[in-house]
């Protein structure tokens, strides 16, 4: 089956954060009634980051990706890049409303960015596809995140 994804940026965050920086930037410079040049290339040093990450989030956006699961299979395909389930040492899932999956790779120590994605279907149906492919084919699919204990497995592992 096929269903659509997006990638899972943390542009969010860092947009939030650079106009905090931004604006405790002005407030410096308005409190004093002094002009700081250096204020000056902080604050279009911050404009920068938040234009290229304004460009990020919006290329992660309007790009359309899909994940094909097959039922029988041992593969699953993410926009083109062929993965097996012999690759992938566990899936980890973060978030609660729209879910972060990561696919951990048996011989990468990062996360490749292919890997990691949002299902956008609102009824779920990829994340059950999902956890049911991981599931057949023994691998453990894992909730991470500040609410949940390191240990919690939501499928049985492949010992």
């Amino acid at each position: 089956m096929k269903f659509a994804i997006h990638y899972s940026t943390r542009m969010k965050d860092i947009l939030i954060f650079s106009l905090v920086i931004s604006i405790i930037m002005f407030q410096v410079a308005t409190l004093t009634e002094y002009s700081y040049p250096v204020l000056f290339y902080m604050q279009m040093a911050v404009n920068a980051v938040m234009l290229v990450a304004l460009a990020i989030e919006g290329y992660a956006r309007l790009i359309k990706r899909e994940i094909r699961i097959q039922e029988n299979s041992d593969t699953i395909t993410i926009n083109g890049a062929l993965v097996k389930a012999e690759q992938i040492r566990e899936i980890k899932v973060s978030g609660c409303h729209k879910a972060a999956f990561h696919l951990s790779l048996k011989d990468k120590n990062v996360t490749p960015l292919f890997c990691s994605f949002k299902f956008e279907d609102k009824n779920c149906e990829g994340i059950r596809q999902l956890t049911k492919w991981a599931e057949r084919n023994g691998i453990a699919v894992r909730k991470i995140g500040p609410q949940t204990r390191s240990d919690m497995v939501l499928t049985s592992s492949n010992a």
